[in-house]
């Protein structure tokens, strides 16, 4: 299990250092997070945003087809991430989730992952969908052109027109936002976020390393709320390691999984 732990922890570290004024980060063995320099060793509270994994420049979409985009971005304080339809019109469809986090807490360092799921039809020949990710001031975006075109017509297309019109209603459960990784002092309250989509609406569980399901008859210092967010209220040392959400509706079911570091605070 600490192995698990140690291999996640050292695969986020590394994407962590070319982003940080080009210095290599360290972890004290007081566990406080450290930058590698000539001067004296200090906690370091970075302020940037970067997209580090962005969604494809451009796609094809069959008309009546979902339309599914995900975007990672990082930063410090936790980025607020949102996508953008066209030339700035917020896309607030019934079937998108806007995907905001909040700036909570300035000392925080986080992995963002935003997934924009659309079942929303259009007759245009294409559409551009922009991530926008940003912290501290900063602004960090990618853009995706998708390219609608018509599915082709079939006999067999249109046997199943009646059971695709009995089963409209019901649609796949999808995680739509979520922390990939989370560096947060400890003592303060976590919350870790499990947006989702889907009809009927998912139910939330979120589940330790060892597969358990995480209830707060355990341990009174966690809760799910309805919404789908795990509290850990007085975070420790101990709380270190993969935290993960599971959403599931009558049809489908989706997983995220989000890497907890508690950091000792200056």
């Amino acid at each position: 299990m600490m192995n698990l732990k140690i291999l996640s922890l050292l695969a986020v570290l590394a994407i962590l250092a070319p982003v940080i004024s080009g210095r290599a980060i360290d972890l004290d063995q007081d566990n406080s997070l450290s930058a590698s320099s000539t001067g004296p060793r200090t906690t370091i509270r970075p302020n940037f945003v970067k997209i580090t994994s962005q969604p494809p420049s451009q796609i094809t979409h069959l008309r009546g087809s979902t339309i599914e985009l995900e975007c990672e971005v990082m930063g410090s304080p936790t980025p607020n991430v949102q996508w953008v339809h066209g030339s700035g019109q917020a896309a607030d469809w019934d079937d998108v989730t806007m995907n905001i986090i909040s700036e909570s807490s300035p000392t925080t360092m986080a992995r963002v992952v935003s997934r924009l799921v659309l079942d929303h039809s259009t007759r245009a020949a294409e559409s551009t969908y922009t991530c926008i990710g940003r912290s501290g001031g900063q602004i960090a975006i990618a853009s995706t052109t998708v390219f609608h075109v018509d599915a082709p017509r079939s006999n067999f297309t249109d046997i199943l027109k009646p059971v695709a019109h009995h089963f409209m209603h019901l649609k796949p459960t999808r995680v739509t936002l979520h922390y990939r990784a989370l560096f947060e002092d400890m003592g303060s309250t976590v919350i870790l976020p499990c947006k989702t989509v889907g009809r009927p609406l998912p139910d939330i569980t979120w589940k330790n390393e060892e597969g358990n399901v995480i209830s707060s008859i355990q341990d009174p210092r966690f809760r799910t709320l309805a919404s789908g967010e795990l509290i850990i209220n007085d975070l420790r040392w101990a709380d270190m390691g993969l935290y993960t959400c599971v959403a599931k509706n009558a049809i489908s079911k989706d997983e995220a999984e989000t890497f907890l570091y508690p950091i000792r605070p200056n």
